[in-house]
């Protein structure tokens, strides 16, 4: 089967793209942006097989201590950092995927497992204790309730540091093919007869390229996502839904459909 690769949508934000989650249910990508000079952080979500935004630029009350921590079915999780001097203390906060509205919030609690109807974090007001908490409604519930069946749609690669085995595999067949040897770290995926590969090249500075390639090696794009690196990165890219997704330059959302 002939394969190949062809331009999908891109958005640029203004700000860098700090973390994104998908919301599988929905197919929904929400985006969390932040502007270091402005101390501000706003967030975005984009309908990845539309190429609409429900809504965009978003700031919640907090402008700054706040940053994304999932998402599960139409809920998404915010997480609020009550006390400047010690991250420990937590807030989380709900808002509706679809319009961004409010929905609940829980003023001492540390995400740390999101399900698919329930999310299970920790309380610090009387001493540390584990709470199971309703991701429709915040109440607190049984552990008798949990559902954690939420599987991971996103493909993400497979992260090899220059130390490691495979890294030396990858550069090896890099240099061959291309007559590159990339440094410091890879990132690899093999899915629907192609070849993902994030690597680092050192030009000026160090550089971050993307190659996607057919099963016996013919190259279908070559993308630069970052350059004047001082260190790397991980999951810089990932596939969903039949589409590759990066970031490029920091503060763009890059889309490429798979043929």
């Amino acid at each position: 089967m002939l394969r190949s690769i062809a331009f999908n949508f891109s958005h640029v934000f203004e700000g860098v793209i700090w973390n994104t989650k998908v919301s599988d249910q929905n197919q929904i990508i929400v985006l969390e942006v932040r502007d270091t000079n402005k101390k501000e952080v706003r967030f975005s979500a984009l309908n990845y097989s539309s190429d609409e935004f429900l809504w965009k630029d978003r700031m919640m009350d907090e402008p700054w201590w706040i940053s994304l921590s999932g998402i599960a079915g139409d809920i998404m999780l915010l997480t609020l950092y009550t006390n400047k001097n010690n991250p420990d203390n937590k807030a989380v906060v709900a808002y509706n995927v679809q319009d961004g509205e409010l929905v609940w919030w829980n003023n001492d609690f540390s995400v740390q497992t999101l399900g698919k109807n329930s999310v299970i974090g920790f309380s610090e007001k009387f001493g540390k204790r584990e709470q199971i908490l309703d991701v429709l409604t915040g109440n607190t519930i049984e552990v008798k309730d949990l559902n954690f069946e939420n599987p991971e749609i996103v493909l993400r690669p497979q992260h090899y540091p220059a130390d490691h085995p495979y890294f030396d595999t990858v550069k090896t067949f890099l240099n061959q093919k291309f007559n590159l040897l990339p440094i410091a770290a890879l990132e690899y995926l093999e899915h629907d007869s192609l070849i993902f590969i994030s690597c680092y090249l050192q030009e000026n500075d160090m550089a971050n390229y993307l190659f996607i390639m057919s099963a016996d090696g013919n190259l279908l794009l070559k993308e630069k996502l970052d350059d004047h690196l001082k260190g790397i990165g991980l999951d810089t890219f990932f596939v969903l839904s039949g589409c590759v997704f990066f970031v490029r330059n920091k503060v763009e959302l890059v889309s490429y459909k798979i043929l």
